[in-house]
């Protein structure tokens, strides 16, 4: 009986040091990450910063299967080759605007599908291919046309699928 009350004593000496060892990692890094994770010399934060944390997230509105028409070019004429249909998220911050964007949301589409039959969204190395940079910024463009400066944060292009003629 003298051995197995050992082997239960010694057993629970090494979870207590794990615990101990566990509980202080864990203490050390919360106390890192509420104290000591900024990269700023005296540990004071710029305005800006404080802004920047203190701001709603984005919330995404989502626009599907808007079509990029693709054409090829030689010499002066342009030729059909097919389609991008692409989904859209319009960013915003805030629940105002998130529900302006989407009141206006058959607008917007059309607002979109005229900029981009009159903007060229394709890459200028390979005119076949949708530059997703610039077809971000003409429809964010396009977008504080239509609302308003200051709603839309921004517009990704979340998915493109090329359809050819």
């Amino acid at each position: 009986m003298s051995e197995e009350t050992t082997q239960e004593s010694g057993s629970g000496k090494v979870f207590l040091v794990l615990g101990l060892l566990i509980g202080a990692g864990l203490g050390a890094g919360g106390g890192f990450y509420l104290f000591g994770g900024s990269s700023g010399g005296d540990g004071t934060e710029s305005p800006a910063a404080v802004e920047q944390d203190n701001r709603v997230p984005l919330q995404a509105v989502p626009f599907e299967r808007i079509a990029v028409p693709i054409y090829a070019k030689r010499g002066t004429t342009r030729r059909y080759i097919g389609n991008y249909f692409v989904d859209l998220h319009v960013n915003v911050r805030g629940e105002e605007n998130q529900i302006a964007v989407k009141r206006s949301k058959s607008q917007l589409q059309h607002a979109f599908i005229s900029a981009i039959s009159k903007a060229d969204l394709m890459r200028e190395d390979s005119p076949t291919e949708l530059d997703v940079d610039k077809a971000s910024v003409i429809l964010k463009t396009k977008a504080a046309d239509v609302l308003g400066a200051g709603v839309v944060e921004s517009v990704t292009v979340t998915k493109s699928m090329r359809v050819s003629n």
